[in-house]
């Protein structure tokens, strides 16, 4: 789902015991948020929360909070290992509505509780931060990887296949790829056309944005590969560039050195 759908699902709930709404800023480069500190900002939000609805008097409410709490930590503690810069939660008291999100990107502290979610900040991550992919190039190996608010939604590996002459999804080819002659023969082919092999990339890569509705791309490699696509790719498609070789690298690395680079 879309990050766009998911916002209208989360302000289309509504209710009446409460909804809670978290916004954590987990990221250990903003100074005062070393060793963890954000646990305590967490502790002390959701401590606050309950002091405001003991203060109304209305036991249904709180115990739905508390219960909500409870889930809470337990989320979190499941995702302690992976925070980045950020952390959504959003939840409802009839559990009808539970989305729950560590983001690479960083977010303000707070802390809501009421009959519908608090989308600002949310919304506004939308707007500076729209889904996009990381397009990695490493000669003729290709990484798409699409991401939202810092999470891989999904990932395609293309190599250029030398018998068909064209860029092939590396998991749907149906027979290994042919490099044609050895590791020498091939870097020979690939420098003398380097040029038209990336125009037809480019296409592919225009085409894979449209199909996927997404804002972009920011290409990842070296200043040459790169040079190479922006040319033949429409600016507006083009969101960035990252001249690092990282196509040798796991998925989740690249896409935090890509963030901390851009961010």
């Amino acid at each position: 789902m879309s990050l766009a759908k998911i916002i209208e699902e989360i302000k289309g709930k509504r209710d009446d015991t409460g909804v809670l709404t978290i916004h954590l800023n987990t990221d250990a480069s903003a100074g005062n948020l070393s060793n963890g500190e954000w646990k305590i900002h967490l502790k002390n939000g959701l401590k606050e929360l309950k002091e405001e609805v003991k203060a109304k008097d209305n036991q249904a409410e709180l115990k739905a909070l508390k219960k909500l709490q409870d889930k809470v930590e337990k989320e979190i503690a499941v995702h302690q290992r992976e925070m980045r810069k950020g952390f959504i939660l959003v939840a409802s008291a009839d559990g009808e509505l539970w989305r729950a999100r560590v983001l690479q990107v960083p977010v303000t502290t707070s802390f809501h509780w009421g009959e519908t979610a608090e989308t600002r900040q949310i919304e506004e991550l939308e707007q500076r931060f729209p889904e996009t992919a990381l397009v990695v190039v490493q000669q003729a190996d290709v990484t798409f990887i699409e991401t939202s608010l810092g999470i891989i939604r999904d990932t395609r590996k293309y190599s250029w296949d030398v018998d068909s002459e064209n860029w092939v999804d590396y998991e749907e080819a149906a027979q290994p790829l042919a490099r044609g002659g050895g590791k020498d023969e091939f870097q020979h082919r690939f420098e003398e056309n380097q040029h038209r092999w990336y125009k037809s990339l480019a296409a592919q890569l225009e085409k894979e944005i449209k199909e996927r509705g997404l804002e972009g791309a920011y290409l990842v490699g070296s200043k040459e590969s790169v040079a190479d696509i922006e040319a033949n790719m429409s600016p507006k498609n083009v969101k960035g560039i990252v001249t690092k070789n990282l196509g040798s690298k796991p998925d989740h690395e690249i896409l935090n050195e890509v963030f901390d680079t851009l961010i």
